[in-house]
This record gives structure tokens, sequence and C-alpha cells, in this order.
């Protein structure tokens, strides 16, 4: 699987891009929000990716963020939401707004994205609300990380190693009651695998 790529950009469109990785070029699908923060052509850039196989192609999707890679993949695993419509729901709201879109369950804002109609948008925000639940304030681009960061960011992982989120911000609040403000992004998880 390839998760991350960096290299030359040969070509950008507003649906995907072609990056020189050592002498092959990846073509990548790409959303609205990445397509803004690209460098110009022939400059270096970074790519966050998902790997999707089909029995007739392999196809990958890149993000200039981790954090719009992870609501990707989230919205992936929303019944009724593949790579495409999930690509086009990123491209159609900004990632916070998206975040609180479905923290705060409003489903018109979802259902108003191309293809995604109202019983899709209702699936998303049931599916989804416990998941990103905590993570909506995450640290936007360009902020320091701080301690809210790192209680966020070991947070969605534990939400990725199968705790549910409920439990996963029980088990940061314990993690920030014995280390403070001084805990590192591992201390915190080890900390909340121990006490699980």
């Amino acid at each position: 699987m390839i998760r991350h790529l960096r290299g030359l950009l040969l070509r950008r469109s507003p649906a995907d891009v072609v990056v020189d990785v050592g002498g092959v070029g990846y073509g990548l699908a790409i959303s609205l929000a990445t397509y803004d923060r690209l460098p110009e052509e022939r400059e270096e850039a970074e790519f966050f990716t998902y790997t999707h196989v089909r029995e007739d192609r392999l196809q990958l999707f890149g993000f200039a963020e981790e954090a719009e890679l992870s609501m990707f993949e989230l919205l992936i695993g929303v019944t009724g939401i593949g790579p495409t419509s999930a690509l086009t729901v990123l491209s159609g709201i900004p990632l916070n707004a998206l975040r609180t879109a479905i923290f705060e369950e409003r489903v018109s804002d979802l259902a108003q994205v191309r293809g995604i109609g109202k019983k899709t948008a209702e699936r998303v925000v049931v599916e989804l609300k416990d998941k990103i639940r905590g993570t909506s304030a995450e640290a936007r681009p360009g902020e320091g990380k701080g301690v809210a960061s790192a209680v966020q960011e070991a947070t969605m992982a534990l939400i990725a190693l199968g705790f549910q989120a409920p439990a996963a911000r029980k088990a940061m609040e314990s993690a920030q009651k014995k280390y403070g403000g001084e805990a590192t992004v591992q201390e915190l998880i080890r900390h909340a695998l121990r006490d699980r």
C-alpha cells in the first residue's frame, strides 16, 4: 500500500495530479482542498495517499493533509460511499465545516453535495458522529502543535485502533491527569492501551 509520496509535480488540475517520484509518474485523484494547496508545476510536492484496489484497476488518492486523508477513510467506510463520492464530499465542503456538519447533525449541509442524497447524508451523520466527536477542534494548518493537538492526535489513533470515541476520550482524560501538559502522543497512547 502506498501511503505517502514526495516528488516533482509534473501536472496539476483540479481533479488530479501527476507526481514524479524517482522517475516514476504517479497519477493521483485529488480534492479541491488539496488542489488549492499545490505548488506550481515542476516544484516539489508531498501527498498523503490512499491506495484503492479493485478487480480491474488500482487507483491512488492524494491529500495535502493527513487530516483530510483520515476523513476520506472515514467517509469510504460509510455504506453507500465509495472513493469517488468521498472525494466529491471533500471537494464540496471544507474539512472543518464537514466535521461540524456531522457533529451538529446538519444533514442538509451534506445533502447539498452533488451525488449525496438525504439518505446517504443521514447515514454519514449516524455512522461518523461518534468517530469524529472530539476531533472537530483539531489544530488548523499553520498552528503550532500543543497539548490539545497531541490529545486529539492520540484520540484519533485510539479510534483507529478500535476504541469507541467515548472510551478514547475517557482514556485521554485519564492520561492527561497522569501526565499533565507534558505528554507526547506516544505516551498518551501507551497509557490508554495499558489501562484498557
